[in-house]
């Protein structure tokens, strides 16, 4: 490990949940995007809650 890696904590996970969105647009329709970044986004029919892919 490099001795300039970041210090990766909890609340930084968190944190990076935090960062994306979902929209629901309609029937069975998903837009997840990015809080920070409004160019990044993806729609889906699908959408599963990240816990969930554990």
């Amino acid at each position: 490990m490099s001795k300039n890696a970041p210090n990766n904590t909890e609340s930084d996970a968190v944190d990076e949940r935090d960062r994306y969105a979902e929209l629901n647009i309609g029937d069975e329709e998903f837009v997840i995007y990015d809080r920070e970044n409004h160019q990044a986004w993806l729609q889906s029919t699908v959408a599963v809650a990240a816990d969930e892919m554990q």
